[in-house]
């Protein structure tokens, strides 16, 4: 009897770690159902959109299918003396099949990035090469242009061959050797520099205003409280584009500013204060404002008044006190404060465009003109990962920081 009452025992065990499994099974799966269409709409607006981004900046497929002999061919010169024979006839085929195939501008306007005026000479010489004959295809292309005897387009040209390259990246990192059709060696580097300062300036300037203000908030009356946050909330509920303008209204030589201060003697003319730094970063500092006030208030919100009152009993001066006690809680908060600011910062267009100088202009607004304007997606899809690899690298040191405190703490 005993026997038979444990194998009993056994099985109902069994039976239930059986339906357990199955019950847990079911769970797993109904939650798999409910997070599958938030998993595809990041999937869909994020994850698909930066692997396309990242692709993009690498690819370099242009002279390697208008002129495909030749991208293969010219692999194996050495750079040195002039290409083979072999290869100055398999560029006279190529461009001959891209003129009939109306190709030949996208590997021009590739090559052109490398050397300006590239594109010139490959219209130059697909308008005269019917009728040329290929069997001494060096010395018609030398007829055609003396350019073709110059060793630096060939090494463009070779450069340019491969599906895949770090082409765009040395441009914007002011590594190319070649001659590139942007500003200069180095200058989307220097306008990253620009774009890194602004976004400081910009969210120190929301830390400085907005930390007194969320202060003020937290330690409001409610009925005080419920109707300043409405100011707070009120920009949230204006377009960015409306807000842009108001300042440009305001700013502008016979604005109300301006108007303003010769009315009151503090200056006899208009003072210039649009098209300048001081607009942007006045626009901008408005505009970002309530995303340093929220979270900071949110947090300040939490923090019980005890812990102040504590520290004056002990004796702290209330300087002493709010260093030492109320700034250190309300840390969550100011670092999401400064971390939604400077993000959303990088990535200004609209308001230095509107009311900044040639000067002024960040690097989003680069992405833009090489994107719409001069069509080179490669270049502006290189831009956009900088950009993405400064918000990881703010996201990482700022995890970093946040372990190294927990680490401490324990």
């Amino acid at each position: 009897m005993t026997v038979t009452a444990k194998a009993m025992s056994n099985d109902l065990n069994g039976s239930a770690a059986v339906s357990y499994r199955r019950e847990m099974r079911r769970r797993e799966a109904r939650r798999s159902v409910l997070v599958a269409p938030l998993f595809l709409y990041l999937m869909l607006i994020f994850v698909i959109p930066i692997a396309i981004m990242l692709t993009r900046s690498i690819e370099d497929p242009e002279v390697s299918v208008v002129l495909p002999k030749t991208a293969d061919l010219i692999q194996r010169w050495d750079g040195t003396d002039l290409p083979s024979e072999e290869v100055f006839a398999a560029l006279a085929t190529d461009i001959k099949q891209a003129v009939s195939n109306r190709s030949l501008g996208q590997a021009g306007s590739r090559l052109n990035y490398a050397i300006p005026g590239f594109q010139s000479l490959l219209t130059k010489t697909g308008q005269k090469m019917f009728g040329v004959p290929t069997v001494d295809a060096a010395g018609a292309l030398s007829q055609i242009d003396q350019r073709w005897t110059d060793n630096r387009y060939w090494l463009a040209l070779r450069n340019a061959s491969s599906a895949y390259s770090l082409f765009y990246f040395r441009i914007a990192l002011g590594l190319s050797n070649t001659e590139s059709a942007s500003e200069g060696r180095g200058f989307y580097l220097d306008v990253l520099a620009r774009t890194l300062w602004m976004t400081f300036v910009v969210t120190s300037a929301c830390v400085i205003l907005g930390y007194p203000l969320a202060y003020f908030l937290a330690h409001a009356s409610d009925s005080l409280r419920n109707k300043l946050i409405l100011f707070v909330l009120v920009p949230f509920w204006t377009s960015l584009l409306v807000r842009t303008t108001a300042w440009f209204v305001l700013l502008q030589k016979h604005g109300l500013v301006n108007d303003m201060g010769i009315l009151l003697g503090l200056w006899s003319q208009p003072l210039d204060l649009i098209y300048n730094r001081f607009a942007v970063y006045a626009a901008m500092t408005h505009v970002m404002l309530p995303f340093m006030v929220l979270p900071l208030y949110s947090v300040m919100l939490k923090i019980p008044g005890a812990y102040m009152n504590a520290a004056a009993t002990l004796g702290a001066h209330p300087l002493r006190a709010f260093r030492e006690v109320y700034l250190p809680l309300s840390f969550p908060g100011l670092g999401a404060g400064i971390l939604l600011v400077f993000i959303v910062t990088l990535g200004f267009y609209i308001t230095p465009a509107l009311l900044g100088g040639p000067a002024d202009q960040m690097l989003s607004y680069y992405i833009a003109q090489n994107a719409s304007n001069f069509g080179n997606w490669g270049l502006a899809a290189t831009l956009s990962v900088l950009l993405l690899a400064v918000v990881g690298a703010l996201i990482f040191l700022l995890s970093s920081l946040r372990a190294t405190n927990v680490m401490q703490e324990a």
